[in-house]
């Protein structure tokens, strides 16, 4: 039996960043992460995430700005290049939401005309009339490179992380948790962070905590465009329900991949495939193909999973010794350092930066339905 402070269920960019900040606060930390850190098998595959101020609510804005900070910081530390700023567009009718949530949260913004995007972006097309939101601090994130970064700033800081272990399974009492692991072993603490991705839902639901945590198999085309400058984009008109989008790769010049949020099958994280869909990959280039020009040459499309919540809301809270941690729904890697100070903060006690009521594990729309 081995004692910690904390255990950390998931070395994925959350687990490691809440294993950095308790680590860095002088906590004894154990962090198990079922395949080894930076692996492709869960909701990290691929080179880039994009980071956005742009979202529908301040608290989103808010969020966003403080983790920018973060990101920042974490550079320092880290000693090394993770942001690259692009600035980032939104095209359509929902872009009325998010230029008041970003006037809310008292950010700058710009609301180009037809011709003035048509000036700064020659090879963006859009229909006639199309509304715009323009974000300058719009950046793409590096993403492998800054969980390995992490990883290995949380092990600096005496973290221990174990590679290839799972947690088989989480029992809670009143002296806090024991942790069973897959080697075998057994670790107790008096609270854990359950940061594990898609494969939360079953452990948390074996722990007292069920939740409706929904896994989806997504995608994302890598294309070659010689198209220099473009800024992020995301198309909220063409399906407002699973937008498509750009993320241009500044770190790999000429390279964007694109997609469509939420638009994957529900899967079991053990058995998925990662074979890409080729209906939903055609529907993307002919996209991509209708808003650049010249054309954009297809290099490969690769699968990552989402974990989803019914209200698109993270979920981020402490119940008993638990802390629960599924910053999801396909939009929470831009929080990663930020949300690794919350979730310590959560498992030491103190209070946090951040409001998390609209985050609690607790809101109707997480009851599992019977």
């Amino acid at each position: 039996m081995e004692r910690f402070d904390v255990v950390i269920v998931g070395g994925g960019p959350i687990g490691t960043a809440a294993a950095r900040a308790l680590s860095a606060r002088g906590r004894a930390v154990v962090l198990l992460e079922r395949f080894t850190v930076g692996h492709a098998n869960g909701s990290t595959a691929g080179a880039t995430r994009n980071f956005r101020l742009t979202y529908h609510d301040p608290v989103y804005v808010r969020m966003a700005r403080n983790s920018l900070e973060r990101w920042r910081e974490l550079e320092d530390e880290a000693g090394m290049e993770l942001m690259r700023v692009v600035g980032g567009l939104d095209v359509g009718a929902a872009t009325e939401a998010s230029a008041r949530a970003l006037e809310g949260a008292g950010e700058r913004f710009e609301r180009p005309p037809d011709a003035e995007v048509a000036e700064r972006w020659p090879t963006l097309r859009f229909p006639p009339g199309s509304s715009f939101v323009y974000q300058p601090d719009g950046a793409i994130l590096r993403s492998h490179e800054a969980v390995l970064a992490l990883a290995r700033l949380a092990a600096k800081h005496g973290a221990e992380l174990r590679e290839e272990t799972a947690a088989a399974s989480i029992t809670t009492g009143e002296e806090g948790v024991e942790v069973r692991a897959s080697d075998g072993g057994t670790i107790q603490a008096p609270v854990a962070i359950v940061a594990a991705g898609a494969w939360a839902g079953p452990l948390l639901g074996a722990a007292g905590s069920p939740l409706a945590l929904r896994p989806t198999l997504e995608q994302s085309t890598y294309l070659s465009v010689d198209a220099p400058d473009l800024p992020t984009v995301i198309d909220w008109d063409e399906t407002p329900s699973q937008p498509p989008y750009i993320v241009p790769d500044p770190f790999r010049p000429g390279e964007i991949k694109a997609g469509a949020h939420l638009s994957g099958p529900e899967v079991d994280p053990d058995s998925r495939s990662f074979q890409p869909d080729e209906v939903r990959e055609a529907r993307v280039v002919d996209w991509v193909g209708r808003r650049l020009v010249p054309p954009a040459r297809r290099l490969r499309t690769e699968t990552c999973l989402y974990t989803v919540t019914p209200d698109e809301d993270f979920v981020v809270d402490r119940v008993g010794s638990l802390v629960i941690a599924s910053p999801c729904s396909g939009h929470g890697f831009k929080f990663t350092p930020l949300l690794g100070e919350v979730l310590a903060d959560l498992a030491t006690g103190e209070s946090t930066e951040v409001p998390l009521e609209r985050f609690r594990a607790d809101r109707p729309s997480l009851r599992l339905r019977a």
